[in-house]
């Protein structure tokens, strides 16, 4: 069984330092963004509520 990733959305500032690596992959060359908090991300998974930005 696959472990479920964290969505973004739900990253706190402590989550962003620990995995700041983690955290560049997901954002670079973002396709989506979340209308609820924002953010961006490469994945639609990642994100609660995703609009493609293209």
């Amino acid at each position: 069984m696959a472990i479920k990733e964290k969505r973004l959305c739900k990253w706190k500032e402590d989550d962003i330092s620990e995995k700041f690596d983690k955290f560049i992959t997901i954002v670079s060359d973002p396709k989506f963004v979340c209308k609820k908090c924002g953010r961006v991300a490469n994945k639609k998974k990642l994100l609660h509520k995703p609009v493609s930005l293209k």
